[in-house]
């Protein structure tokens, strides 16, 4: 696997959170009701934040804002897993104690430092030295393993993060309620000699875990709101990436022999007269474009583009 893959997975399921939980039939108030019961660990209730103000408004939404959730991939996912759970009547409990083997234990264990041990001892994936010394200054940061990575680097999220790249392995949850015991099976050898005896002698249910994967990546693909991506060119993608995941607050984009030049006409607010005035007054070179940012109280912001 090419360092290239690795980072985009690795960006895919644990940094990137878009995913809405009504995208996955969760409502807001099943979500925080898990969320509060610690059935999804390590994600933040939906709240309303309110900026401070000297007087009181009549109209208090002015002064408030909605904090929604979203979620990651792997929470995605989790959260799907967990719906799954409910339909087989398992009690709430029972599913909260199942998600702190899952998300808790391993971070007690500390799951995560040993991953990165084997990487910085083993380099599997011909990682960088560059890569291999971040690795070794994260290992050595206590705070920043023990409330960042700890948190969603485990067994779940390896096998989550194996199922986007390994079609031919079947991946599925295998779950005992009656003795709350689970595996991650994945794996090309026969299912009943990986098993142990306890899921043999016990009711088990068995959860895919490839179609809810499919399912969870399909919600961005189904958005009307994207479109076909296909024409953009390398670069233009890098640049759409950039602007769209990182959130940047200022992008700044340089041309080679000043192909385009732009240029702000103004920071000033315009009125539609004052907008009117200098288009009729300032000749515009042939082939440049004039773009308007409309903005509140009827005024623009003029930025000139000139080729």
């Amino acid at each position: 696997m090419i360092r290239e893959t690795i980072n985009t997975i690795g960006f895919e399921i644990f940094r990137e959170r878009q995913i809405s939980p009504s995208q996955l039939d969760v409502s807001s108030r099943q979500i925080n009701y898990w969320i509060h019961n610690a059935i999804v660990p390590f994600v933040s209730v939906q709240e309303t934040t309110s900026k401070t103000v000297v007087e009181p408004q009549t109209n208090s939404s002015k002064n408030s804002k909605q904090k929604w959730i979203r979620l990651n991939l792997a929470e995605a996912v989790w959260v799907s897993l967990v719906k799954e759970l409910f339909k087989f009547k398992i009690q709430l409990a029972t599913i909260e104690e199942l998600a702190y083997k899952v998300w808790q234990e391993p971070r007690e264990q500390k799951y995560a430092d040993e991953v990165f041990k084997y990487h910085i001892n083993n380099n599997p994936n011909n990682l960088q030295d560059s890569d291999l010394k971040n690795l070794a200054s994260h290992l050595d940061d206590e705070l920043l393993m023990e409330h960042y990575y700890r948190t969603f680097i485990n067994p779940f999220t390896d096998m989550v993060k194996s199922a986007l790249y390994r079609n031919s392995i079947p991946y599925t949850l295998l779950y005992v309620p009656e003795t709350n015991d689970y595996e991650f099976y994945y794996g090309d050898k026969s299912l009943i000699v990986d098993l142990s005896s306890i899921y043999v002698q016990k009711p088990m249910i068995s959860l895919p875990i490839v179609p809810i994967v499919s399912k969870v990546l399909s919600i961005n693909y189904n958005d009307k709101k994207n479109k076909d991506l296909h024409y953009l060119t390398n670069i233009e993608r890098q640049i759409r990436d950039i602007v769209v995941f990182k959130r940047p607050k200022v992008v700044e984009i340089a041309f080679e022999d000043n192909q385009i030049n732009p240029i702000v006409i103004t920071e000033k607010h315009q009125s539609r007269e004052q907008l009117a005035e200098y288009i009729l007054n300032n000749k515009i070179k042939k082939g440049s474009k004039l773009l308007i940012d409309i903005r509140s109280s009827d005024n623009y912001k003029i930025t000139l583009i000139k080729k």
